[in-house]
């Protein structure tokens, strides 16, 4: 035998059976109500994934009517901040915050090794505030 046909016996015998042994694919419909609607009226709005550290920022509206201005029909929306380590078994984390009034990520002020600043800004277009959020992977700390 040579080392081509060696080879090629080898190559079939480690990865066919890979790809072969997945059963069938299953489908479910999931009944978490709350986990459909945040999945489905979310909007990545900033992301860090710098040393030891991933942070996702959603923002999820809170429905019709909810800013409580009464000459319409604004919304208000909570911020949904995911925390995660890198590592094979990571720790990780969900906050969520709010009500803002129109939310827009400005910058992340203050990168720490295991924590994270983000500056925010909301409120309506003639009087905007802003807040900064210091995030670890175990809480979440408004600042300002």
């Amino acid at each position: 035998m040579n080392i081509k046909s060696t080879f090629l016996l080898i190559f079939t015998i480690c990865f066919i059976p890979a790809a072969f042994g997945q059963n069938e694919l299953k489908i479910e419909k999931s009944e978490n109500e709350r986990l459909v609607e945040v999945l489905n009226s979310s909007e990545l709005i900033g992301e860090n994934r710098a040393s030891y550290l991933s942070v996702r920022i959603y923002k999820i509206d809170n429905g019709s009517g909810s800013a409580g201005i009464p000459e319409g029909h604004e919304v208000s929306h909570n911020l949904l901040i995911a925390v995660s380590e890198f590592d094979e078994e990571p720790n990780q984390n969900l906050f969520e915050v709010g009500p803002f009034y129109n939310p827009k990520f400005i910058k992340w002020n203050d990168i720490k090794e295991y924590e994270r600043e983000v500056q925010i800004e909301y409120g309506s277009y003639s009087s905007r505030k802003d807040v900064i959020l210091k995030i670890n992977i175990n809480g979440l700390k408004v600042v300002k």
